[in-house]
This record gives C-alpha cells, structure tokens and sequence, in this order.
C-alpha cells in the first residue's frame, strides 16, 4: 500500500544500510584471500566456525528455490512459445507442502525442475563457471529491466503520463489494516536490508578475487546501491501500472509472458530472465552453502557434492511454491533470517576490525582448538 516513490527510497536506504557490513566484511576475503569458513574461525574458533556457515547455508537454500521459481516460470514461458500447454495459465497441479496440498502452475512448475537443475550444472562446474555467466547475464539483467519498463508504461490508459503513475498515493485503508505505515514501512526496510544478510556473511567468497581492497570497495560502493535502486524504480512503476490497468498490481515479472502475443518476443524475453536469475542464484546462493556444507568435513564433501546437497534442499525442503504462495510469510521469512544472521555479521566485523585490529594469522586458522 506505500507509494512507488517511497518504495523506491526503502529499497535505496535499505541497500545502503547492508552496505556498511558488507564493505567491513570485505576486507578480510581481499586482504587475506581466505573464504567466508575460515574467516569465521577467526571469531568462533574451529567447532563454532561450523553454525555461521550452516545458518548462512540454510538461508541460501531458501533464496535458490525462490529465485529458480522465478526462472523456472521464464523458462516454462521458453517452452511456451512452442507447446501451447505450457503457456496455460489454467494447467495447474497439486503440490505437496508444509501448509498441505498447494496449487501451481503446471508450466512454471516443470520450469522450474528444469531451472534447477540448469543452475546446479553451472554451479557444479566451479566459480570460473559462474563468472562466464555472470559476465552474459548482468548486461542481460539491464535490457530485460529497461523492457520491462517500457511495457509497463505501454499498458496504462491513453493520457496516463509516466510520472503520474510514479506519483499515486499510498493506500491509507490498506497501511492502516496492516499494522500503520511505521509497522509497514520498517517491516519493509527491514526486508530489505535482510535481502543480502546472506551476501554480508560470505562476501569473503567472492571479494578474494578482487585484484585489490580499493577495486572491490568502488565496483560495490556504485555497482550496487544505484543498480537496486533502478530495479527497485522499475519494479514500483510495474506492479502500479498493472494496478491501473487490471484492478490488481502485480509483483511478479514473469506474468508479463501471458500477456504478450508475440512468441518470439516471449522467447527472447524469457531467456534474458533466465540469464539474469542465473547471475543472482549462482552467485549468491549455490557458492555460499557449498562451501559451508563442504566446510563440515572437507574429507567428505567436497564443494561439488555441496552443490547438490545445496539444490536437493532447496527442492525438497525450502520449497518454493510454498515461500512464493504463502503471501505476507515471504517478507517474514526474510526478516526472520535477518533477525538471525545480522547478529553474526556484527560480530565478525567487531572482531576483525576492533579486536584483531584486522592482524591475522593464517597459519593459526588452520590448527585445531
């Protein structure tokens, strides 16, 4: 019920928020080279290393089932374009969930399998894999975004401008019947600022690869609070057209693939979906949870069975149909594993930059308690 523009500015101070964590946690990976597990050992010694990890796993888990529903319905739209049974929205199946019998799209559900098992190839095969992708996606991820805004804009009344759909007002009635705008508005910022809880933890992963401190704290400080904010422009100005245009606001892209005639422009929108969550899903929640898992016991789980440990709990027990269909349970699931690993990214970042005065010794890592 909050406007778009107040919408876009919760979603901009939420990402500069976790940006703080993620800048100071960063240091540690580019400084030292040292992966996410090792560097929890420095604050929690060689058995309580074992929980951040595995919490930051279990939440991962989640974020590649949701995400891979997200392209699992872009890719059902794929094979949509050329069996007409998949782009029906009326072929539904019953689903076996936490909450009971859930039903789903038939389309988005069979894209999803196929998805999922798509991104645990890439993953399986290595961070160099992911990279390659990363690489094809991102540029993928701007042209669907512009696209997207551009048929969002498309569908709205003869007359209705651009900035007006920007400027609608907050629903008052529905605010007010969900708590009032602060219960609201912080629920949402919270949300926000939970979205990359995960990412705060593990950075280390990835920010070791950066060719200095100074290159990964710019190519974060622009690449990420300015892109969001873009997405989160465009994403406020969709689910209000549509709000305009059928009575309803959508919040989900993929919807836009049953409305288009045009088959080929399903096809080629759908694969940059497909592109695009691959970047995300890869890169920010298969990577982190394998080397947690593989963290346990190096000996016998190795970072590829990770991987498919990381996938097989993602299908099987963070079910997506249920977290995607479970409405307002989404936002609370994400405050929930923000409530939990926020405590654990400000302590690695007292210790690394107060305690330790960020001197480590990385042979000591290593030893045993």
């Amino acid at each position: 019920g909050v406007s778009p523009w107040l919408s876009v500015l919760n979603v901009a101070l939420g990402n500069l928020i976790i940006l703080v964590p993620i800048q100071l946690n960063s240091t540690v990976g580019t400084k030292y080279g040292i992966p996410f597990p090792l560097f929890a050992r420095l604050t929690f010694g060689t058995l309580g290393a074992q929980i951040p990890p595995l919490l930051r796993a279990i939440t991962a888990c989640g974020w590649t089932s949701v995400q891979a529903w997200v392209g699992g319905g872009a890719v059902g739209a794929m094979i949509g374009a050329f069996v007409p049974k998949f782009a029906d929205e009326g072929w539904t199946i019953g689903l076996p969930s936490w909450g009971g019998i859930q039903e789903s799209g038939g389309g988005q559900f069979f894209g999803y399998v196929i998805f999922m098992l798509f991104i645990a190839w890439v993953a399986y095969n290595g961070i160099e894999q992911i990279k390659w992708v990363q690489n094809i996606g991102s540029p993928i991820l701007i042209v669907v975004m512009i696209a997207l805004l551009f048929w969002a804009y498309s569908i709205t009344p003869d007359g209705t401008g651009f900035f007006e759909v920007m400027a609608q007002p907050s629903d008052s009635a529905l605010i007010e019947a969900s708590g009032g705008f602060a219960f609201v508005y912080l629920t949402g910022l919270m949300g926000n600022i939970a979205f990359w809880a995960t990412v705060a933890l593990n950075i280390p992963d990835f920010s070791r690869y950066a060719k200095s401190n100074g290159s990964q704290f710019w190519g974060q400080m622009l690449g990420m609070p300015i892109p969001m904010a873009f997405c989160a422009f465009v994403g406020a100005y969709f689910a209000q057209s549509t709000k305009i245009a059928d009575g309803v606001a959508s919040f989900d892209p993929t919807t836009v693939f049953y409305h288009l005639d045009n088959k080929i422009a399903i096809f080629i929108s759908a694969v940059g979906v497909v592109m695009a969550t691959i970047t995300t899903c890869c890169a920010a929640n298969v990577v982190a949870p394998a080397n947690g898992l593989s963290n346990i016991n190096p000996r016998k789980i190795s970072y590829r069975l990770g991987v498919l440990i990381t996938c097989l709990m993602a299908f099987f027990v963070l079910q997506a149909w249920w977290i995607y269909g479970s409405g307002s349970a989404y936002f609370t699931w994400m405050n929930a594993y923000g409530t939990i690993l926020a405590p654990v990214a400000a302590i690695l970042v007292a210790d690394f930059w107060t305690v330790k005065k960020q001197r480590l010794d990385i042979k000591d890592m290593f030893l045993k308690d």
